[in-house]
C-alpha cells in the first residue's frame, strides 16, 4: 500500500509539472496582458519646424488608433514620444502628462519644443503604455522628419 501512494504521488507531481509547462504559457498571456498588441497606432500627420518668430524647434505628431482589446477601452492609458537625432543620439522623451482614457477607435496628439539649433532632421518613436509607462500597449511608430517639410 506504501508503494501505491508514492506512484500516485509521483502522478501528482508528474501532472503538475505538465500543467505548469504546457498549460501556464498558455493561460498567462491573455490573464497577464500589456504585451503591445492591445491597441493598433497609426501616423496621421508629423511636422517639423521653426514656429514664426519663436526660438524653438516645434515637433507635432497626430496619431489615430483602435483598440483591439475590449478590456482597454475606457481604460486611463499614456504615450510616449521619444526623439532621436540623425545619429541614433536620444535628445527628448515626452510623453502625455495625466494620460488619456482609451475610446475603441481615437486620436492622440503629441507636441513637444526643442531648443533651436543645427539640427536638420530627427526620428521620433511614439507608442502608447500604461499609466506607469512601463507596459506597452500598442506597436511603435517611427518616423523620420527634416525640418520645415511636413509629412
Amino acid at each position: 500500500m506504501n508503494g501505491n501512494n508514492k506512484m500516485r504521488n509521483y502522478g501528482y507531481i508528474g501532472l503538475f509539472i505538465m500543467i505548469a509547462v504546457f498549460i501556464l504559457p498558455i493561460v498567462q498571456q491573455p490573464v497577464f496582458a500589456h504585451h503591445g498588441k492591445e491597441i493598433t497606432l497609426k501616423l496621421s500627420d508629423a511636422q517639423f519646424y521653426l514656429p514664426l518668430g519663436k526660438n524653438v524647434l516645434q515637433i507635432k505628431l497626430t496619431t489615430t488608433y483602435s483598440v483591439t482589446d475590449p478590456a482597454t477601452v475606457d481604460k486611463q492609458i499614456s504615450g510616449i514620444m521619444k526623439i532621436y537625432t540623425a545619429n541614433g543620439t536620444l535628445i527628448k522623451t515626452t510623453s502625455i502628462p495625466n494620460g488619456f482614457k482609451a475610446d475603441k477607435n481615437g486620436f492622440q496628439q503629441f507636441v513637444t519644443s526643442l531648443p533651436n539649433s543645427t539640427i536638420q532632421s530627427i526620428t521620433t518613436v511614439v507608442s502608447f503604455t500604461d499609466m506607469n509607462k512601463t507596459a506597452p500597449l500598442s506597436n511603435s511608430i517611427t518616423n523620420n522628419l527634416v525640418l520645415n517639410k511636413t509629412q
